[in-house]
């Protein structure tokens, strides 16, 4: 399977006494007018908006700078904290952060006065088209009547992933013309919305595992504020490599024979056995919650199977198991397939397109994973080229309230106003 940081999509699976699967994997301007917010804006005091790890300003010092915009003309200007972007150009246009940002809670208000406009998260720049151009995920802030605010969209790639049609309570969340609370998490390939403190969307991809953070100006006539814009960067996954080229690390053969290297270490390859009886499985030693499982190799086995959440023993009764022998995998080439297990949800990918996914209650919350042969071992050959996990530790989930209730600050440059004088005795 082929080497890479980001995967995206998922493959068709098959129940056993077990279940099936679905994932992603990752390792992955011209001005015009200014326009005022009539709101005053806020203090945020970040012991009242996430638990754990600490919410801090993604804007330094109330300001944009270091920040650029890309793709149409637009004006962005930040005044009391404040950022407000306006445009009428034809293109869409972004304030784009000045690095990545991979595992991360962004937690802000916003406020719409016409047109249409979202917030990107892990997108990526094109820089070679004049003032260049910009494609990722965008939450979206939708004021029309179709109401899909908070809902994950694919700007410049592959449209709607994971929209509101089926989620009622998160359309009528949405207030326009008013401030509105966002809540964004992005971990590894989840994501999850909240909007006013209601979900929003919910969805598993592995296009990208990190890029920048942007807000963006819709083309044909948009106004928008944003303001209490903070962050919370999560710690990255925990890589536990499994086979490297050269030594299995924390697997072994619990069926059949030992799995022999092809080639010489460090770019030999993991195969399965093909002369025993018995179906050939390769066994973690380690159980494993959360996590992402990413196989680089080769897969002609029709019968071929990747298994999570192994209960206690070699028994496969109650895990769940996805079919990694189809067909387009069958063409002699590298892949990658990644398996994202979080909470009672498998999902696969292969080459970052989704193959399936399913939920299963009652699938234990730690098990271990196995790679296991077709019963007649003449079939066909599992070759690994590269294996790992990435485990991601348990996090409180953000606190998403409603909007917080409004402070009173001063102007920029406006002095505080002097103590009452001490009452005469």
């Amino acid at each position: 399977m082929v080497s890479t940081a980001t995967l995206h999509a998922a493959v068709s699976l098959t129940a056993m006494p077990l279940a099936a699967t679905t994932i992603g994997a990752a390792a992955w301007s011209a001005a015009s007018p200014t326009h005022a917010v009539s709101a005053t804006p806020a203090v945020l005091d970040d012991h009242e908006r996430l638990a754990q790890p600490a919410l801090k300003p993604l804007f330094h010092a109330r300001s944009i700078e270091g920040w650029h915009i890309v793709g149409g003309k637009a004006d962005f200007s930040m005044r009391d904290g404040v950022l407000t972007g306006h445009g009428t150009d034809t293109r869409n246009a972004f304030l784009v952060s000045p690095r990545n940002y991979g595992d991360f809670v962004l937690d802000l208000e916003l406020r719409i006065d016409e047109g249409n406009s979202g917030v990107q998260i892990r997108s990526q720049v094109r820089e070679n088209e004049g003032s260049g151009s910009l494609f990722g995920y965008q939450v979206e802030i939708d004021p029309t009547a179709r109401a899909w605010s908070g809902g994950i969209y694919d700007e410049g790639r592959r449209g709607w992933l994971f929209d509101l049609k089926d989620n009622e309570a998160a359309r009528n969340a949405f207030k326009a013309d008013q401030w509105n609370r966002y809540v964004i998490e992005c971990r590894g390939p989840w994501f999850r919305t909240w909007v006013n403190g209601v979900p929003a969307a919910q969805g598993v991809d592995i296009m990208d595992a990190d890029g920048r953070i942007a807000f963006q100006v819709h083309s044909g006539g948009t106004t928008v504020h944003w303001r209490r814009v903070m962050i919370a960067e999560l710690p990255p996954p925990k890589v536990v490599r499994m086979f490297d080229g050269g030594a299995v690390h924390g697997w072994s053969a619990r069926s059949g024979a030992p799995w022999p290297l092809d080639g010489t270490p460090p770019h030999a390859r993991l195969v399965n056995p093909r002369t025993e009886a018995e179906p050939s499985m390769l066994m973690s030693d380690e159980a494993y919650g959360d996590c992402v499982a990413i196989l680089e190799g080769r897969c002609d086995d029709p019968g071929a199977a990747f298994i999570v959440r192994v209960p206690e023993g070699d028994s496969l009764d109650g895990s769940v198991r996805s079919t990694i022998g189809v067909d387009r995998l069958r063409d002699g080439k590298d892949h990658a397939i990644a398996v994202a297990i979080k909470g009672t949800r498998v999902n696969m990918f292969v080459d970052r397109v989704a193959e399936g996914g399913r939920d299963e209650a009652t699938m234990p919350t730690h098990g271990r994973m196995a790679i296991l042969g077709s019963p007649s071992q003449k079939q066909g050959t599992i070759s690994i080229d590269r294996a790992r996990v990435l485990v991601y530790p348990p996090m409180e989930d953000p606190r998403v309230g409603p909007p917080m209730p409004e402070h009173t600050v001063p102007p920029t440059a406006t002095p505080p106003a002097a103590p009452p004088p001490a009452a005469t005795p």
